[in-house]
């Protein structure tokens, strides 16, 4: 496991380079119908606010995490693929959006923490990539403590239908999340969570209260 601190400094050249890579990238999915900060500030609106210390599955390249950090305390954000938090640290640094940040370079599907660890945990866009995604979803449940709030966001159909006409241009193809976040939602609410589920943006997202301590200790008795 990699740990880093964010350090805010003056945005460096590279930081601006990848910037204005990012920005020439959300031009392009524009034009072919995805809006990204319309779609951020639709995930924002629908699970704001997000108490205590934020647990971020899938840091990909910062896009979620910045536009979290300017509302947000204390986060830890993961992925397991380096490269792409370097870019996530570089646009965070660019988009001056960064608090309490410590980005750490690991498994989704095994977490290092012990149970019940983080008040909130989100994950955006991130679903539709995962090699086991049930695996990574158990592991966000263990890490919530009682009470706390867990929020899933991805691609809504019409979204994956944008994202794979792009990807087919390029000569690439794209992942799917083939029956959305629902069954996921039916999973929480079988273990006693409270949840609701939007779309909008070209994005599903489910957002869910845990049960505190005592209810799940009554849950078992049931």
């Amino acid at each position: 496991m990699i740990l880093k601190a964010m350090n805010m400094n003056k945005p460096s050249i590279a930081s601006r380079r990848n910037h204005r890579s990012m920005k020439e990238r959300e031009a392009l999915f524009r034009r072919f119908g995805y809006d990204s900060a319309a779609s951020l500030r639709f995930i924002l609106a629908k699970v704001l606010p997000l108490p205590g210390h934020v647990l971020e599955i899938g840091t990909g390249k910062g896009r979620f995490l910045a536009a979290m950090a300017k509302r947000v305390d204390c986060i830890t954000t993961l992925d397991v693929d380096a490269k792409q938090q370097r870019a996530a640290r570089l646009h965070v640094r660019q988009t001056r959006s960064g608090r309490r940040i410590r980005f750490v370079t690991h498994d989704a599907g095994h977490l290092p923490w012990p149970k019940a660890s983080f008040d909130t945990v989100v994950s955006v866009n991130t679903f539709h990539h995962l090699e086991h995604p049930i695996r990574v979803f158990r592991e966000m449940l263990r890490v919530v403590k009682p009470g706390g709030k867990l929020v899933l966001s991805d691609l809504s159909p019409r979204g994956f239908q944008i994202f794979d006409r792009i990807h087919r241009l390029e000569g690439g193809t794209h992942p799917r999340l083939e029956k959305g976040l629902v069954e996921f939602q039916r999973l929480l609410r079988q273990r006693g969570w409270r949840t609701r589920r939007f779309k909008g943006c070209n994005q599903e997202i489910v957002v869910a209260s845990s049960p505190t301590k005592r209810a799940e200790d009554a849950n078992r008795r049931t």
